[in-house]
């Protein structure tokens, strides 16, 4: 299982949260640790400061979320978009109506859906206010410019292509025809 931290909106990466409650991306970086499994003293190593250090981030991260435990805090925070928990995969690991193959079509290359890398959203100004536009996932092949908007879906491709394993390679790239796709 993996367990991300994402980056939040706060100057050090962290949240701000209700009541102007700062959430400091050291408190989540300890949290995350605790949630994969370790201890504190294996936190404390990880993060290389003390194991009263790692105590004190989970305890005033559990009295910012309101927490009852270790475990509501992470419950809370994945609730909140503020870490995103994932089993780990692998193009090896397939299993069906879990894991979803797609296939880009800048560079023809299979990935998890999943694996396509999260991007910061781009800052805009518009008459004196700021947004966020929120960016598609980019392609994880190395020097792919496409994005989650440039992919077909891998059981899609293998209809028309029958020949291609029901478990994309990694690494290899598929010759197909979007002929097929034109008329969709």
């Amino acid at each position: 299982m993996t367990i991300n931290v994402r980056r939040g909106t706060a100057d050090d990466g962290g949240f701000i949260i209700k009541n102007n409650m700062h959430i400091t991306r050291r408190e989540l970086e300890a949290l995350a640790l605790i949630g994969r499994g370790l201890n504190n003293h294996e936190a404390a190593g990880r993060l290389g400061v003390s194991v009263n250090t790692v105590r004190n981030h989970i305890w005033n991260l559990m009295q910012k979320l309101e927490a009852t435990s270790r475990a509501h805090a992470i419950v809370i925070a994945v609730q909140n978009g503020i870490i995103e928990v994932k089993p780990e995969r692998s193009l090896g690991t397939y299993v069906r109506g879990f894991d979803k193959y797609v296939l880009c079509i800048l560079c023809g290359k299979a990935a998890l859906i999943d694996d396509y890398k999260e991007v910061e959203p781009k800052k805009v100004v518009i008459n004196h206010v700021e947004y966020e536009m929120d960016i598609p996932p980019k392609c994880p092949s190395e020097g792919c410019r496409g994005n989650l908007g440039d992919t077909l879906d891998w059981d899609e491709v293998r209809k028309h292509h029958p020949e291609y394993p029901e478990i994309p390679e990694h690494g290899v790239v598929y010759d197909y025809d979007i002929e097929w796709f034109r008329g969709y």
